[in-house]
């Protein structure tokens, strides 16, 4: 029977059309399909999307239409760009389906029986952004990071799933099953999360209804309730099988973005062992083994593609579009976002970057070595792949180190290949496997085929050393059009076809590739596989796109007011006009600016934290708003005395209040 492979995307949220970021997340899910059905596995693929919480009902209500239409405008988006892609997901759950809903008052009744769910009152810090409560530690990393302005006080009646009992089982699971996270450094991650330092005790329940908002699953038997987010959302990779393909639970790799690490390694286990558990488990005794089975595989967390040093943001107007990547072809996008991103770790993105490597390693590269092998054979030996009478070595690791990758393990070449693949690894992979292309263009060189092809009348050693380079050639590129089929299908299949292969390369067994293949018959023309790009030409073009239409104004999710406070309160803070004399960027630090501000009455050192939308030159005679009466604190070594006065906008990036031109310093604002 063959092996299951259930990979899942996160449902993407409904507030914005699909970016690099979504793109790249569900690319890797559609090659890991595509690589596991080509190792012979029964694969089930999941993509889909999250249609209720508070965001959205916000949003909807400003446009003045209901949830349900806006949701029904943005889905499409996704739908049409992966069916233009080609992606080969088997399923797309929305999360306002009905056999979605079914499942979650199904499984909230059942954790209502066991107690895992009871009813309480809560009062505390709330994101926003992330739509759920957060502990005085989290809220300190999100103020330190400048997100403090998503933080609002809420006190109401919420259910809540008793998480914090599952703290035990959780850390035995890490610990036990450290394949659970992947990669290694963003297991730690979870684990500081919910033992920080090691220390228990810290893991909260979790509020998992809202009485504030109607647009969600009514919570049932206590309809004035929604069930809200996490609980609603992580449930769809359980929702989405149902009885017709329940045999593909559980999932096997969940392919997740950093920044939902913490729901989908916490509360989604959790969820699932109080699901499964028995009552004769105690949760402060051993994690009973027998979960492990039900519980996800491994939970694959990436990073973010970047624009500079800065995530991509609505709101700071960096986003790509995958629309500007497929102009280019589904293909080359799909190399580049598994070629240049390393799993777990952020990259930056630029399309100077994006259009080099392409140019290097698909046109120059692949795309060159597999038009001089195919035009040597056709030239030399009528378009019939020869086979030598001793084959030439094949590409190996250990006997013979690939350039750069010397701490391989010993075995062939395409054995780590596959290795990397199936761990993940693709850049990895597709890295060793252009050090072998570049091996093969250095053959070209170094045995000098066009010199055989003049001496092979004469002398037959010329002529088999020919017949052994062209072999390996033709050798090299077959198995190249394989491991590649899963990465770019059409290219591949272009290349497949062109080697004189017949069917198609998606087709073929990886766990049964090898170096050695009885050539079927003559080659044919591939032609180019991948042209050149103008890279000078291409960005002017952009440019001049993109020059006519103003940015966009960013789309605020504008958090609640705070709670109010009496005017005496008010008025113990002084703000006067200040004038910017000096400023310079604090050393080690790109978001700190040092400014000498002329009060007035005084000069002050103040430090602020809008090096991401100020450079130090702009703000040199500059009016600014500054609250003069703070007491002074310390940034990065430098007494701060005083804090200039900025709006907000939802990514954080500030935009200085600035006065009338005519007022002057120490003007007192009210």
């Amino acid at each position: 029977m063959p092996q299951r492979f259930y990979v899942t995307t996160p449902i993407y949220y409904v507030n914005d059309k699909p970016h690099i970021g979504h793109t790249y997340t569900t690319v890797l899910a559609d090659v890991l399909a595509r690589f596991h059905r080509m190792l012979g596995e029964e694969v089930y693929f999941l993509t889909g999307t999250d249609e209720h919480g508070q965001k959205i009902e916000k949003t909807a209500a400003a446009r003045g239409i209901t949830p349900q239409q806006l949701a029904d405008e943005v889905v499409p988006n996704f739908e049409a760009l992966w069916k233009r892609m080609g992606l080969t997901h088997d399923d797309f759950i929305r999360t306002t389906q009905e056999r979605h809903k079914t499942v979650i008052r199904e499984r909230f009744q059942q954790l209502l029986g066991t107690g895992d769910i009871f009813k309480a009152t809560y009062k505390g810090l709330y994101s926003v952004s992330d739509e759920a409560y957060v502990t005085e530690t989290q809220a300190k990393e999100l103020q330190a990071q400048g997100l403090g302005h998503q933080l609002v006080e809420l006190e109401e009646e919420s259910y809540f799933f008793r998480l914090s009992a599952y703290e035990n089982w959780l850390i035995q699971l890490y610990d036990r099953h450290p394949e659970f996270v992947r990669p290694e450094f963003r297991l730690n991650e979870v684990r500081q999360f919910v033992a920080p330092e090691g220390q228990r005790g810290n893991l909260q329940d979790l509020s998992i209804s809202r009485t504030s908002i109607t647009w969600g699953i009514p919570v049932p038997g206590d309809p004035k309730h929604v069930v809200y987010v996490w609980f609603d959302a992580l449930l769809n990779y359980l929702s989405a099988l149902g009885e017709e393909h329940k045999e593909f639970w559980p999932p096997t790799v969940q392919i997740v973005g950093k920044d939902i690490l913490r729901f989908h390694a916490v509360y989604w286990p959790a969820f699932l062992m109080a699901m499964f558990r028995r009552e004769d488990e105690p949760l402060d005794g051993p994690f009973p083994e027998r979960l492990r089975p039900l519980l996800p595989g491994t939970i694959l967390a990436h990073g973010w593609w970047l624009m500079g040093e800065s995530k991509m943001s609505k709101s700071l107007g960096n986003i790509v579009r995958p629309e500007q990547l497929l102009r280019f072809g589904n293909d080359a996008a799909r190399f580049f976002l598994l070629r240049d991103m390393q799993i777990g770790h952020d990259r930056s993105f630029s399309f100077e970057g994006f259009m080099e490597r392409l140019n290097a390693d698909l046109a120059n590269g692949l795309g060159n070595l597999a038009a001089r092998s195919i035009s040597m054979i056709k030239k030399y030996r009528g378009g019939n792949v020869p086979t030598p009478p001793v084959p030439m070595d094949r590409p190996s690791i250990g006997i013979n180190p690939v350039a750069g990758h010397p701490s391989r393990a010993r075995g062939s070449a395409l054995v780590a290949i596959l290795q990397d693949f199936r761990a993940n690894q693709f850049d990895g992979g597709l890295d060793l496997l252009w050090e072998i292309l570049r091996d093969m263009d250095r053959q070209i060189v170094k045995t000098q085929p066009w010199k055989l092809a003049k001496e092979e009348a004469q002398n037959p050693e010329a002529a088999a050393e020919l017949d052994r380079l062209l072999e390996q050639l033709w050798q090299t590129l077959r198995v190249a059009a394989a491991l590649l089929a899963p990465i770019m299908p059409e290219l591949s299949q272009q290349l497949w076809s062109g080697l004189g292969l017949p069917g198609q390369a998606s087709d073929q067994r990886l766990d049964e590739l090898d170096w050695d293949f009885p050539p079927p018959g003559p080659v044919g023309d591939p032609g180019p596989l991948f042209a050149r790009i103008d890279k000078e030409a291409e960005m002017a073009e952009m440019e001049a796109d993109a020059a006519p239409g103003a940015p966009a104004p960013p789309d605020l999710d504008v958090p609640p007011l705070r709670e109010p406070v009496d005017y005496d309160t008010f008025a113990r803070t002084d703000l006067r006009v200040g004038k910017v004399l000096e400023a310079e960027r604090v050393p080690k630090s790109d978001k700190l600016i040092k400014m000498k501000v002329d009060l007035g009455f005084e000069l002050r050192t103040v430090v602020g934290g809008i090096g991401k939308a100020y450079a130090p030159e702009d703000l040199l005679g500059r009016l600014v708003v500054v609250v003069a009466n703070l007491a002074p604190r310390k940034l990065m070594g430098i007494e701060s005395h005083g804090m200039l006065l900025a709006a907000s906008d939802n990514a954080g990036l500030p935009y200085l209040v600035a006065p009338p031109a005519d007022a002057r310093p120490g003007f007192i604002v009210k």
